[in-house]
């Protein structure tokens, strides 16, 4: 007989089962252990290990005369405890993107499935963890548990698009008193949100220069 003939663990849970052999005095008392499911619950010595969810039974045989026990095993699902972001705060840029990374405790909880939300998608957007920038703003990114609804959160700010360099269409040019040469500026990236520029040179008794329109003055070397 065993001391347990049912009992209800969680995955990789262990349960020691003592069986008792009939008569105390028997010569041999020698017993053998299986399970109806090992991807269920194993046993080894009478050592029961969870495995995932789902029922098992384990039996005891005795070497001689091939008696039985049995325990029926149920091991449930290890329920989520808590779930965390490894950002509470991101910045980003128009069009940029950024991966969280949500950690589901415990380790072993059996369904570590999340969904992800954003409050405010026309600022941004979220798949799978990967946030999208759409527009100037703020939202908030909610990752929740399927087990248990446990949440965690990320606030995401949105920057317009900044400006990461210039170049002009001509890194040199030969005038003579008043002609003229228009320079064509370039900002990158194209979609830049403020393309504003401003124009100087640093010898107005040289060259002038107004709206990328460079006008020669006198003879000299000016830098626009």
């Amino acid at each position: 007989e065993l001391d347990m003939t049912s009992i209800t663990l969680l995955p990789e849970d262990k349960q020691a089962l003592i069986a008792t052999v009939n008569p105390e005095s028997a010569t041999d008392n020698y017993v053998t252990w299986s399970t109806s499911d090992a991807t269920v619950a194993t046993v080894e010595n009478g050592v029961v290990t969870a495995v995932a969810v789902g029922t098992a039974t384990i039996t005891v045989t005795t070497i001689e005369g091939g008696f039985t026990a049995t325990c029926a095993v149920t091991v449930n699902p290890r329920p989520v405890t808590g779930v965390t972001l490894d950002k509470a705060e991101a910045t980003l840029e128009v069009k940029e993107t950024v991966a969280l990374v949500a950690t589901v405790a415990p380790a072993n909880a059996t369904n570590k499935d999340v969904t992800w939300t954003s409050d405010n998608e026309a600022v941004a957007t979220v798949a799978n963890g990967v946030v999208t920038a759409v527009a100037e703003g703020t939202a908030t990114i909610t990752v929740t548990t399927m087990d248990g609804s446990f949440t965690a959160t990320c606030v995401v700010t949105v920057k317009p698009i900044s400006v990461k360099g210039i170049a002009l269409d001509k890194t040199a040019l030969t005038l003579k008193a008043k002609q003229t040469a228009t320079l064509v500026a370039t900002i990158t990236p194209a979609d830049a949100a403020n393309q504003n520029v401003t124009w100087a040179t640093d010898n107005a008794e040289v060259a002038t220069v107004e709206n990328g329109v460079v006008t020669a003055v006198a003879v000299g070397t000016a830098t626009i």
